[in-house]
Protein backbone atom coordinates (compact mmCIF):
# COMPACT_ATOMS: atom_id res chain seq x y z
CA UNK A 1 0.00 0.00 0.00
CA UNK A 2 2.93 2.26 0.70
CA UNK A 3 4.36 1.64 -2.36
CA UNK A 4 1.09 2.34 -4.07
CA UNK A 5 0.74 5.88 -2.52
CA UNK A 6 4.39 6.82 -3.61
CA UNK A 7 3.25 5.54 -7.53
CA UNK A 8 0.36 7.83 -7.22
CA UNK A 9 1.97 10.98 -5.53
CA UNK A 10 4.88 10.45 -8.30
CA UNK A 11 2.50 10.52 -10.89
CA UNK A 12 0.12 13.42 -9.79
CA UNK A 13 2.95 15.39 -9.11
CA UNK A 14 4.59 14.48 -13.09
CA UNK A 15 1.22 15.80 -14.28
CA UNK A 16 1.12 18.76 -12.09
CA UNK A 17 4.52 20.05 -13.76
CA UNK A 18 4.09 19.16 -17.10
CA UNK A 19 3.73 22.29 -19.13
CA UNK A 20 3.20 20.81 -22.66
CA UNK A 21 -0.80 20.15 -21.69
CA UNK A 22 -3.22 21.90 -24.30
CA UNK A 23 -5.06 22.91 -21.17
CA UNK A 24 -4.81 23.60 -17.59
CA UNK A 25 -6.46 20.43 -15.89
CA UNK A 26 -6.98 20.72 -12.78
CA UNK A 27 -6.90 17.73 -10.51
CA UNK A 28 -9.69 16.27 -8.11
CA UNK A 29 -10.64 13.18 -6.86
CA UNK A 30 -9.84 11.75 -2.69
CA UNK A 31 -5.99 11.51 -3.99
CA UNK A 32 -5.99 7.85 -2.86
CA UNK A 33 -7.31 5.34 -5.59
CA UNK A 34 -7.76 7.99 -8.58
CA UNK A 35 -5.81 10.86 -10.56
CA UNK A 36 -8.91 12.71 -13.09
CA UNK A 37 -7.56 15.27 -15.14
CA UNK A 38 -10.39 17.74 -16.91
CA UNK A 39 -9.92 20.01 -19.72
CA UNK A 40 -12.09 21.67 -21.70
CA UNK A 41 -13.37 18.40 -24.02
CA UNK A 42 -11.51 15.69 -22.43
CA UNK A 43 -10.74 13.41 -19.61
CA UNK A 44 -8.06 11.38 -18.42
CA UNK A 45 -8.69 9.19 -15.40
CA UNK A 46 -5.81 6.79 -13.86
CA UNK A 47 -7.35 4.36 -10.70
CA UNK A 48 -6.06 1.86 -8.89
CA UNK A 49 -7.43 -0.21 -5.61
CA UNK A 50 -5.54 0.56 -2.12
CA UNK A 51 -6.71 -2.38 -0.87
CA UNK A 52 -4.27 -4.21 -2.70
CA UNK A 53 -7.14 -6.46 -4.57
CA UNK A 54 -6.42 -8.16 -7.95
CA UNK A 55 -7.92 -6.27 -10.52
CA UNK A 56 -8.40 -8.28 -14.02
CA UNK A 57 -10.69 -5.59 -15.33
CA UNK A 58 -11.91 -2.05 -14.99
CA UNK A 59 -15.07 0.04 -17.01
CA UNK A 60 -15.15 3.22 -16.17
CA UNK A 61 -19.26 4.38 -16.46
CA UNK A 62 -20.00 7.88 -17.19
CA UNK A 63 -22.69 10.12 -18.40
CA UNK A 64 -23.60 14.06 -18.06
CA UNK A 65 -26.08 15.09 -16.11
CA UNK A 66 -29.56 16.04 -16.53
CA UNK A 67 -31.06 20.13 -15.55
CA UNK A 68 -31.55 19.42 -12.50
CA UNK A 69 -27.66 17.84 -11.73
CA UNK A 70 -28.96 13.85 -11.87
CA UNK A 71 -27.28 11.45 -13.38
CA UNK A 72 -28.74 10.25 -16.80
CA UNK A 73 -28.10 6.66 -18.26
CA UNK A 74 -24.72 6.13 -18.34
CA UNK A 75 -22.14 5.15 -20.51
CA UNK A 76 -19.47 2.35 -20.66
CA UNK A 77 -15.41 2.64 -21.87
CA UNK A 78 -13.18 -0.08 -21.04
CA UNK A 79 -9.99 0.97 -18.92
CA UNK A 80 -6.43 0.20 -19.64
CA UNK A 81 -4.47 -1.97 -17.47
CA UNK A 82 -0.97 -0.35 -17.06
CA UNK A 83 1.23 -2.67 -14.52
CA UNK A 84 -1.07 -1.50 -11.22
CA UNK A 85 -2.89 1.40 -12.76
CA UNK A 86 -6.12 1.04 -14.86
CA UNK A 87 -5.86 4.49 -17.25
CA UNK A 88 -8.41 5.76 -19.59
CA UNK A 89 -8.77 8.87 -22.06
CA UNK A 90 -12.45 10.03 -23.22
CA UNK A 91 -12.16 13.04 -25.94
CA UNK A 92 -15.17 15.01 -27.34
CA UNK A 93 -17.05 15.63 -24.11
CA UNK A 94 -19.14 18.47 -23.72
CA UNK A 95 -17.72 21.74 -22.69
CA UNK A 96 -18.70 23.16 -19.00
CA UNK A 97 -20.60 20.41 -18.37
CA UNK A 98 -21.39 18.54 -15.15
CA UNK A 99 -20.43 14.76 -15.69
CA UNK A 100 -21.56 11.90 -12.80
CA UNK A 101 -19.02 8.67 -12.77
CA UNK A 102 -17.89 5.67 -11.07
CA UNK A 103 -16.13 2.68 -11.47
CA UNK A 104 -16.96 -1.19 -12.02
CA UNK A 105 -13.73 -3.71 -10.69
CA UNK A 106 -13.45 -7.25 -11.96
CA UNK A 107 -11.52 -9.49 -9.66
CA UNK A 108 -9.16 -11.97 -10.98
CA UNK A 109 -12.10 -14.83 -10.34
CA UNK A 110 -14.39 -12.58 -12.36
CA UNK A 111 -16.31 -10.75 -9.01
CA UNK A 112 -17.53 -7.58 -10.00
CA UNK A 113 -17.78 -4.60 -7.76
CA UNK A 114 -19.21 -0.67 -8.18
CA UNK A 115 -17.43 2.22 -6.52
CA UNK A 116 -19.49 5.45 -5.35
CA UNK A 117 -20.66 7.78 -7.93
CA UNK A 118 -18.96 11.20 -8.04
CA UNK A 119 -18.54 13.93 -10.31
CA UNK A 120 -16.14 16.10 -12.41
CA UNK A 121 -17.16 19.71 -14.47
CA UNK A 122 -15.65 20.12 -17.74
CA UNK A 123 -13.78 23.56 -18.19
CA UNK A 124 -15.66 26.36 -19.90
CA UNK A 125 -14.28 27.47 -23.24
CA UNK A 126 -13.11 30.95 -21.00
CA UNK A 127 -10.60 28.76 -19.16
CA UNK A 128 -8.77 29.61 -21.10
CA UNK A 129 -9.75 31.15 -23.99
CA UNK A 130 -9.57 29.31 -27.49
CA UNK A 131 -7.20 30.93 -29.76
CA UNK A 132 -8.35 34.20 -31.39
CA UNK A 133 -8.42 32.96 -35.49
CA UNK A 134 -6.59 35.07 -37.71
CA UNK A 135 -8.08 38.00 -39.27
CA UNK A 136 -8.74 36.65 -43.04
CA UNK A 137 -6.33 37.80 -45.72
CA UNK A 138 -7.81 40.63 -47.92
CA UNK A 139 -8.57 39.29 -51.38
CA UNK A 140 -10.21 36.10 -50.08
CA UNK A 141 -13.39 35.33 -51.62
CA UNK A 142 -16.54 35.06 -50.94
CA UNK A 143 -16.86 31.03 -49.82
CA UNK A 144 -13.31 30.67 -49.34
CA UNK A 145 -12.33 28.96 -46.03
CA UNK A 146 -9.41 31.04 -44.29
CA UNK A 147 -6.38 29.19 -44.36
CA UNK A 148 -3.48 29.64 -46.88
CA UNK A 149 -2.28 26.32 -48.81
CA UNK A 150 1.15 26.54 -50.65
CA UNK A 151 0.56 24.05 -53.95
CA UNK A 152 3.76 24.34 -55.73
CA UNK A 153 7.57 24.78 -55.18
CA UNK A 154 7.46 28.39 -56.46
CA UNK A 155 5.26 28.73 -53.43
CA UNK A 156 1.95 30.00 -54.86
CA UNK A 157 -1.05 29.54 -52.51
CA UNK A 158 -4.58 28.77 -52.79
CA UNK A 159 -7.87 29.22 -50.92
CA UNK A 160 -10.24 25.73 -50.79
CA UNK A 161 -13.81 26.41 -51.16
CA UNK A 162 -16.24 26.30 -48.08
CA UNK A 163 -17.30 22.64 -49.51
CA UNK A 164 -17.54 20.23 -52.23
CA UNK A 165 -19.18 21.41 -55.28
CA UNK A 166 -22.77 21.00 -56.03
CA UNK A 167 -25.10 20.70 -59.11
CA UNK A 168 -28.67 21.49 -58.04
CA UNK A 169 -30.33 20.17 -60.85
CA UNK A 170 -33.61 20.23 -59.02
CA UNK A 171 -34.30 23.59 -59.50
CA UNK A 172 -36.64 25.49 -61.70
CA UNK A 173 -33.23 26.76 -63.26
CA UNK A 174 -30.21 24.61 -62.28
CA UNK A 175 -27.44 26.42 -60.07
CA UNK A 176 -23.88 25.85 -59.08
CA UNK A 177 -22.95 26.00 -55.51
CA UNK A 178 -20.54 24.77 -52.47
CA UNK A 179 -21.94 22.71 -49.95
CA UNK A 180 -23.09 24.82 -46.81
CA UNK A 181 -20.72 22.41 -44.49
CA UNK A 182 -17.30 20.86 -45.59
CA UNK A 183 -18.95 17.75 -44.16
CA UNK A 184 -21.88 17.62 -46.69
CA UNK A 185 -22.38 15.34 -49.41
CA UNK A 186 -25.67 14.10 -51.36
CA UNK A 187 -24.61 10.42 -51.51
CA UNK A 188 -27.27 7.92 -52.73
CA UNK A 189 -29.89 9.94 -54.17
CA UNK A 190 -28.08 11.06 -57.38
CA UNK A 191 -27.79 7.87 -59.13
CA UNK A 192 -29.91 8.84 -61.77
CA UNK A 193 -29.65 9.90 -65.63
CA UNK A 194 -32.86 12.29 -65.12
CA UNK A 195 -31.60 16.20 -65.44
CA UNK A 196 -33.55 17.45 -62.49
CA UNK A 197 -31.26 15.93 -59.82
CA UNK A 198 -28.64 17.60 -57.51
CA UNK A 199 -25.54 16.01 -57.84
CA UNK A 200 -22.16 16.05 -56.03
CA UNK A 201 -19.98 13.28 -57.87
CA UNK A 202 -19.13 14.16 -61.88
CA UNK A 203 -17.46 12.69 -64.40
CA UNK A 204 -14.34 14.57 -65.01
CA UNK A 205 -14.32 17.30 -67.06
CA UNK A 206 -18.03 17.63 -66.88
CA UNK A 207 -18.59 21.34 -66.38
CA UNK A 208 -21.29 22.10 -68.77
CA UNK A 209 -18.64 23.48 -71.84
CA UNK A 210 -19.32 22.15 -75.32
CA UNK A 211 -16.14 20.71 -75.58
CA UNK A 212 -16.73 18.93 -78.93
CA UNK A 213 -16.84 15.87 -77.02
CA UNK A 214 -19.70 13.44 -76.49
CA UNK A 215 -20.81 14.01 -72.40
CA UNK A 216 -19.78 17.36 -70.86
CA UNK A 217 -22.57 17.84 -69.01
CA UNK A 218 -22.96 17.60 -64.75
CA UNK A 219 -25.78 15.33 -65.30
CA UNK A 220 -23.79 12.73 -67.82
CA UNK A 221 -23.54 9.34 -66.37
CA UNK A 222 -22.98 7.25 -69.22
CA UNK A 223 -20.52 4.54 -67.76
CA UNK A 224 -19.52 1.96 -70.68
CA UNK A 225 -15.88 1.52 -71.66
CA UNK A 226 -16.56 2.76 -75.45
CA UNK A 227 -17.43 6.55 -73.30
CA UNK A 228 -14.28 6.50 -71.00
CA UNK A 229 -12.30 9.20 -73.93
CA UNK A 230 -15.84 10.76 -74.39
CA UNK A 231 -15.56 12.78 -70.87
CA UNK A 232 -13.28 15.90 -71.13
CA UNK A 233 -11.72 18.13 -74.02
CA UNK A 234 -12.90 17.38 -77.61
CA UNK A 235 -12.46 14.08 -79.63
CA UNK A 236 -8.51 12.82 -79.18
CA UNK A 237 -8.41 12.78 -83.45
CA UNK A 238 -6.56 15.98 -83.74
CA UNK A 239 -7.42 17.82 -80.46
CA UNK A 240 -4.16 17.65 -77.42
CA UNK A 241 -5.41 16.28 -74.48
CA UNK A 242 -1.84 16.51 -72.46
CA UNK A 243 -3.24 20.17 -71.31
CA UNK A 244 -5.68 18.36 -68.88
CA UNK A 245 -8.77 20.78 -67.97
CA UNK A 246 -6.14 24.21 -68.44
CA UNK A 247 -4.99 26.24 -71.13
CA UNK A 248 -7.73 25.92 -74.21
CA UNK A 249 -9.58 23.44 -72.35
CA UNK A 250 -9.88 25.66 -68.99
CA UNK A 251 -13.60 25.83 -69.22
CA UNK A 252 -13.70 22.33 -68.51
CA UNK A 253 -13.22 23.08 -65.33
CA UNK A 254 -15.89 23.36 -63.74
CA UNK A 255 -14.78 26.23 -61.41
CA UNK A 256 -13.54 28.10 -64.97
CA UNK A 257 -16.36 27.70 -66.54
CA UNK A 258 -19.74 28.18 -64.00
CA UNK A 259 -20.68 31.16 -61.45
CA UNK A 260 -21.22 29.62 -58.37
CA UNK A 261 -23.74 31.12 -56.59
CA UNK A 262 -22.24 31.11 -53.26
CA UNK A 263 -18.72 32.04 -54.42
CA UNK A 264 -18.64 35.21 -55.87
CA UNK A 265 -21.49 34.59 -58.62
CA UNK A 266 -18.99 34.91 -61.32
CA UNK A 267 -17.28 32.30 -63.87
CA UNK A 268 -13.20 31.91 -63.13
CA UNK A 269 -12.82 32.59 -59.70
CA UNK A 270 -12.27 29.01 -58.61
CA UNK A 271 -10.61 25.87 -60.68
CA UNK A 272 -9.38 22.48 -59.60
CA UNK A 273 -6.28 21.83 -58.69
CA UNK A 274 -3.47 19.41 -60.73
CA UNK A 275 -2.72 16.55 -59.29
CA UNK A 276 1.03 17.81 -59.16
CA UNK A 277 -0.44 20.61 -56.96
CA UNK A 278 -2.73 17.81 -54.83
CA UNK A 279 0.44 16.00 -54.14
CA UNK A 280 2.25 19.30 -53.00
CA UNK A 281 -0.03 19.89 -50.95
CA UNK A 282 -0.39 16.39 -49.03
CA UNK A 283 3.40 15.42 -49.26
CA UNK A 284 5.31 18.32 -50.06
CA UNK A 285 4.16 21.62 -48.09
CA UNK A 286 6.87 23.52 -45.42
CA UNK A 287 4.09 24.35 -42.87
CA UNK A 288 4.84 25.65 -39.04
CA UNK A 289 3.29 23.04 -37.63
CA UNK A 290 4.43 20.54 -39.46
CA UNK A 291 1.76 18.71 -40.54
CA UNK A 292 0.35 18.72 -43.78
CA UNK A 293 -2.77 16.07 -42.86
CA UNK A 294 -4.66 13.79 -40.81
CA UNK A 295 -7.28 11.56 -40.94
CA UNK A 296 -9.95 12.33 -38.79
CA UNK A 297 -14.09 11.86 -38.50
CA UNK A 298 -15.50 15.56 -38.33
CA UNK A 299 -19.56 15.67 -36.82
CA UNK A 300 -19.68 11.95 -37.22
CA UNK A 301 -18.65 11.97 -41.24
CA UNK A 302 -15.08 10.09 -42.24
CA UNK A 303 -12.57 12.01 -44.24
CA UNK A 304 -9.39 13.70 -44.63
CA UNK A 305 -8.42 17.46 -42.47
CA UNK A 306 -5.65 19.17 -44.33
CA UNK A 307 -4.21 22.07 -42.60
CA UNK A 308 -3.04 25.43 -43.78
CA UNK A 309 0.31 26.62 -43.77
CA UNK A 310 0.45 28.51 -40.64
CA UNK A 311 -1.38 26.82 -38.17
CA UNK A 312 -0.65 27.27 -34.21
CA UNK A 313 -0.82 23.40 -32.78
CA UNK A 314 -2.88 24.70 -29.41
CA UNK A 315 -5.98 24.73 -31.82
CA UNK A 316 -6.28 21.39 -31.60
CA UNK A 317 -3.53 18.65 -31.71
CA UNK A 318 -3.73 16.19 -34.69
CA UNK A 319 -3.15 12.24 -33.90
CA UNK A 320 -0.91 10.67 -36.55
CA UNK A 321 -0.57 13.44 -38.60
CA UNK A 322 1.04 12.82 -42.15
CA UNK A 323 0.23 8.93 -42.05
CA UNK A 324 -1.69 7.31 -45.06
CA UNK A 325 -2.43 4.47 -43.16
CA UNK A 326 -4.19 6.07 -40.18
CA UNK A 327 -7.49 4.97 -39.53
CA UNK A 328 -10.71 7.75 -39.19
CA UNK A 329 -11.13 7.16 -35.80
CA UNK A 330 -7.70 8.34 -34.74
CA UNK A 331 -9.15 12.25 -34.85
CA UNK A 332 -12.94 12.25 -33.68
CA UNK A 333 -13.58 15.59 -33.98
CA UNK A 334 -16.81 17.53 -31.79
CA UNK A 335 -18.53 20.00 -34.05
CA UNK A 336 -17.79 22.96 -31.46
CA UNK A 337 -13.66 21.70 -31.64
CA UNK A 338 -14.42 21.95 -35.67
CA UNK A 339 -15.74 25.28 -35.57
CA UNK A 340 -12.59 26.77 -33.92
CA UNK A 341 -10.56 24.69 -36.45
CA UNK A 342 -12.26 25.90 -39.49
CA UNK A 343 -12.22 29.35 -38.21
CA UNK A 344 -8.36 29.12 -38.61
CA UNK A 345 -7.65 27.67 -41.66
CA UNK A 346 -8.93 23.90 -41.54
CA UNK A 347 -10.24 22.05 -44.44
CA UNK A 348 -12.39 18.77 -44.08
CA UNK A 349 -12.62 16.24 -47.54
CA UNK A 350 -15.36 14.20 -46.67
CA UNK A 351 -15.01 10.20 -47.92
CA UNK A 352 -18.31 10.77 -49.62
CA UNK A 353 -17.79 7.85 -52.46
CA UNK A 354 -18.39 7.07 -55.96
CA UNK A 355 -20.63 7.14 -58.61
CA UNK A 356 -20.12 4.50 -61.65
CA UNK A 357 -23.12 5.15 -63.86
CA UNK A 358 -26.19 5.45 -61.70
CA UNK A 359 -24.57 3.07 -59.04
CA UNK A 360 -23.49 5.50 -55.92
CA UNK A 361 -20.87 3.19 -53.35
CA UNK A 362 -18.63 3.27 -50.42
CA UNK A 363 -20.70 6.81 -49.49
CA UNK A 364 -19.42 7.46 -45.81
CA UNK A 365 -16.47 4.94 -46.11
CA UNK A 366 -14.41 5.75 -49.15
CA UNK A 367 -13.85 9.17 -50.94
CA UNK A 368 -12.41 10.54 -54.39
CA UNK A 369 -11.54 13.66 -55.43
CA UNK A 370 -10.93 14.85 -59.61
CA UNK A 371 -7.89 16.42 -60.26
CA UNK A 372 -7.33 18.94 -63.57
CA UNK A 373 -4.77 16.16 -65.00
CA UNK A 374 -5.52 13.61 -67.93
CA UNK A 375 -3.80 10.36 -67.81
CA UNK A 376 -3.68 9.01 -70.93
CA UNK A 377 -6.76 9.43 -73.37
CA UNK A 378 -9.12 8.05 -71.47
CA UNK A 379 -8.71 8.79 -67.61
CA UNK A 380 -7.65 11.43 -64.98
CA UNK A 381 -5.94 11.92 -61.88
CA UNK A 382 -7.57 11.88 -58.45
CA UNK A 383 -6.86 11.84 -54.79
CA UNK A 384 -8.64 8.52 -53.28
CA UNK A 385 -9.44 8.43 -49.87
CA UNK A 386 -9.61 5.27 -47.84
CA UNK A 387 -9.77 4.27 -43.75
CA UNK A 388 -6.54 2.81 -43.89
CA UNK A 389 -5.21 4.07 -47.01
CA UNK A 390 -4.60 7.55 -48.72
CA UNK A 391 -3.38 7.64 -52.77
CA UNK A 392 -2.41 11.03 -53.79
CA UNK A 393 -1.67 10.49 -57.29
CA UNK A 394 -4.09 7.60 -58.27
CA UNK A 395 -5.93 8.07 -61.55
CA UNK A 396 -9.29 6.48 -62.71
CA UNK A 397 -11.95 6.19 -65.82
CA UNK A 398 -13.32 9.67 -66.56
CA UNK A 399 -16.65 8.42 -66.67
CA UNK A 400 -16.83 7.36 -62.88
CA UNK A 401 -18.73 10.28 -60.96
CA UNK A 402 -16.31 11.75 -57.91
CA UNK A 403 -16.13 14.69 -56.05
CA UNK A 404 -14.88 18.21 -57.02
CA UNK A 405 -13.11 20.38 -54.11
CA UNK A 406 -12.79 23.70 -55.83
CA UNK A 407 -9.64 26.27 -55.14
CA UNK A 408 -8.99 30.05 -55.26
CA UNK A 409 -5.10 31.60 -56.16
CA UNK A 410 -4.44 34.11 -53.36
CA UNK A 411 -3.93 37.34 -54.22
Amino acid sequence: MKNLSIILACLLAAMMSCTKSKEVHPEIGDGNDEIVTVGINDVHVKYARTDHAELNRVVFHYCPADANGNAQQFEAAEMIKRETLFELTLNDLLSDTLYWYYYESFSSGGEASNSSQKTFRTQAFDQPEPPTPPTPPSGAPEGAINGLFTINENGDQVYFSQGNLQYIGSAATPYWKFADNQWDYLGNGQGSTFQNVDRDLFGWGTSGWNNGNRYYQPYDTESSLDSESGYGYGPTDGMNYEYGLTYDYANADWGVYNAISNGGNIPGIWRTLTWEQWYHVFNYRTTSSGICYAKGIVNGVNGVILLPDEWDPSVYALNYPNRPDARYNTNEIALENWATMEANGAVFLAAAGFRDGTSVSFVGSEGSYWSASYLYSNGAYDVNIFDSDLMTGNGNSRFTGRSVRLVAPAE
